[in-house]
């Protein structure tokens, strides 16, 4: 969906008003299709979600409290570079992405960082091997491999970001703003930049605060005195990967959420991908 089209919903469900306010605030995304494929049928080094991932002949499987972890997906950058309208990604390399394969790592607390890894590899493709799953990895923590289709698209700000900035909708305003969200979104939203789709609250200070040390648990964590200061970073923070849940792949997340891996503005143009930070949110 490009801004035009995107504008002509808002004046259809008589938005015009937050329309106005979310128009600065739109971003470019990649949007994924997944197809279930026979693995055998995706070349080593193609993007995929599922499956066995493709990685270095020396690369240890990456673990969590001695456990193997859940392969989400691997994104072969060229293959998206003609979709990436800002250029926020490079144009070449491959993107891996790990989690907890035991589900208990929601990314509110600062010790959560060992459970998800996100892996950049820039080398020859050929010095790759597909690796199979370890033996110990559970089969609910294994999923079905996809190959991927991509397209670029323009989101808007969820009504539940930490970016709204207090803006609210009026009472007509919010059942219209639930039904164009029913609208444009399907019921499966995988992505790669842009805005979240969020199953509960925003996550960008929470990503903020988080990384600087502040448990989020609880109510405590946004009462700390030291938010003030860092809430000023929360619009520093872009969304890098969304996976949704699916029965075909064999993804559910909690019930039926969405796992977000979010980068600073900084570690992104850096390539610093090994600073992302997962979040899990369920409903």
């Amino acid at each position: 969906m490009n801004k035009i089209e995107l504008k002509e919903k808002f004046s259809k469900y008589k938005l015009n008003r937050v329309w106005t306010y979310l128009e600065p605030k739109l971003k470019n995304s990649i949007q994924i299709t997944p197809k279930i494929t026979n693995e055998e049928s995706i070349d080593i080094g193609k993007s995929k979600i599922g499956g066995s991932p493709d990685l270095p002949k020396d690369f240890e499987w990456f673990e969590f409290k001695e456990n193997p972890m859940s392969f989400l997906a691997q994104i072969n950058l060229n293959e998206i570079s003609d979709y990436d309208i800002e250029n926020k990604l490079p144009n070449k390399g491959i993107l891996y992405f790990f989690y907890d394969s035991e589900q208990n790592v929601w990314g509110f607390d600062p010790k959560d960082k060992a459970g998800s890894k996100v892996f950049f590899y820039d080398g020859d493709v050929s010095k790759l091997e597909r690796k199979e799953k370890p033996n110990s990895l559970d089969e609910y923590s294994y999923f079905n491999s996809c190959s991927l289709n991509f397209k670029s698209s323009i989101n808007m700000l969820d009504y539940q970001s930490s970016l709204m900035d207090g803006f609210t909708l009026e009472d007509e305003e919010e059942g219209n703003y639930e039904n164009l969200i029913e609208e444009i979104y399907e019921d499966e939203i995988f992505k790669l930049l842009g805005h979240s789709n969020n199953v509960q609250g925003g996550m960008e200070l929470e990503c903020e605060l988080v990384t600087n040390g502040i448990y989020c648990g609880g109510p405590e964590g946004y009462q700390n005195p030291k938010r003030k200061n860092l809430e000023e970073n929360k619009g520093l923070w872009n969304l890098l990967f969304q996976m949704d849940s699916s029965d075909d792949i064999g993804t559910m997340w909690g019930d039926c959420g969405r796992i977000y891996y979010w980068i600073r503005e900084n570690d992104l143009k850096e390539r610093k991908f090994e600073n992302s930070w997962a979040v899990l949110q369920c409903y």
